[in-house]
């Protein structure tokens, strides 16, 4: 890998241990303030909205300049959003929404610029090793990460311990800032043209975006309902973090163990483990909602799900780079992301219509379900990529 790649992995790896350290927590924060899950939902669907739109913003802007001051721009806003969290995040629902906002504006400027030098930082010969140790060295950052939060919450009483995590991500997303200059990147020129990827009639890339959006259906949702249910069943910061922390050091192993043993020839067998093990691990949390079952679904959810995860991600890159078509690199990453964050918004509406009018447990439980079959139809979509996979 070239020396760019490695200085993406560090700065993934700040990021990660910087998110992991505050985001489990910020949905838990906001849930202590309401004690109110359609507000959760609300937060995290206006995230979706918001990200997507800057996409495009950070996309016209990678265009003129160059994808890394855009990441720059992201990771700026991230501290801002954390600084907001220590002034307003106890001030009731709507500046709780405010704060979904600026979170959504963050995650466009940092997602699509880093996706973006992701693929221009590796090949098709060594994607998948970069996004093993991607995920190996998040595994890590996500090991330290909650364990970390949890112990300094546990310390201290009120919400005086989540103040101090904040605080922390926000100094990490200052010190990012500054490591993103070290990036050695050619400018761009040219204007955004989204037209020529979204009236794409390429089978592959069709077929890519239809992936990632029933992905995006279930990932963020479900991670945000799971750590809800998990501070109710389990009743301590603390011991959310263990769990956090148990689920990192596995999945940290697993992506180890998938860029070891999943080669080409065994890409199928990869998509398969990770979606029936998703499906699986949700079947646990369903059908008994208690101690046993929660660390049980983070367990078996923790193993599988880089064995899907990793080969989405590579396929969707892959697809690109075998079409060709370089200069619309930026395009078809807003329009991946725009696949991806439109499932995350629609299975959270949805999540919101439900609990508005049915509410209760037994609706949750149906949900959950619903997003442990999801995987297995992104899964079929992502088999039929077989120039790639």
């Amino acid at each position: 890998m070239c020396k760019n790649a490695k200085i993406l992995l560090a700065v993934s790896a700040l990021f990660t241990f910087s998110t992991s350290l505050s985001n489990i927590f910020t949905n838990v924060f906001f849930w202590k303030e309401t004690n109110n899950l359609i507000v959760i939902a609300i937060y995290n669907l206006i995230i979706y909205l918001v990200t997507p739109t800057m996409f495009l913003v950070s996309g016209f802007f990678a265009k003129k300049k160059n994808p890394v001051s855009s990441l720059r721009i992201g990771l700026i806003v991230y501290s801002i959003f954390y600084a907001l969290i220590l002034y307003i995040g106890g001030k009731g629902k709507i500046y709780i929404y405010l704060l979904g906002m600026i979170n959504g504006i963050a995650a466009g400027f940092y997602w699509l610029p880093f996706n973006v030098l992701c693929f221009d930082f590796t090949s098709i010969n060594n994607r998948d090793t970069f996004n093993g140790f991607n995920g190996g060295i998040g595994g890590v950052a996500s090991i330290i990460g909650p364990i970390t939060a949890a112990y300094i919450i546990s310390r201290f009483r009120g919400f005086l311990g989540y103040r101090i995590v904040f605080f922390i991500s926000f100094i990490i997303f200052i010190i990012l800032a500054f490591i993103s200059s070290i990036f050695k990147h050619d400018s761009s020129s040219g204007k955004l043209n989204m037209k020529k990827v979204l009236v794409s009639d390429r089978m592959e890339w069709s077929v890519a975006r239809k992936a990632n959006f029933l992905w995006g259906f279930r990932d963020s949702t479900m991670m945000f309902l799971i750590n809800i249910l998990a501070i109710q069943i389990l009743k301590s910061e603390l011991n959310l973090g263990i769990l956090a922390l148990i689920a990192a050091l596995i999945t940290s192993g697993s992506c180890v163990l998938v860029q070891k043993i999943i080669k080409p020839e065994r890409r199928k067998i990869a998509v398969l483990i990770g979606t029936i093990g998703a499906f699986i691990s949700t079947l646990i949390i369903v059908l008994r909602m208690n101690r046993i079952s929660i660390f049980a679904y983070s367990i078996v959810d923790a193993f599988c799900i880089p064995f899907f995860m990793i080969q989405l991600y590579s396929a969707t890159f892959n697809v690109i780079d075998v079409m060709d078509d370089e200069d619309s690199r930026i395009e078809y990453m807003i329009s991946r992301d725009f696949m991806l964050n439109g499932g995350r918004a629609i299975s959270a509406s949805l999540l919101i219509i439900l609990l508005t009018f049915f509410g209760g447990i037994n609706v949750i439980r149906v949900y959950l379900i619903f997003l442990g079959v999801v995987p297995i139809l992104s899964g079929y979509f992502l088999t039929k990529l077989q120039k790639v996979l």
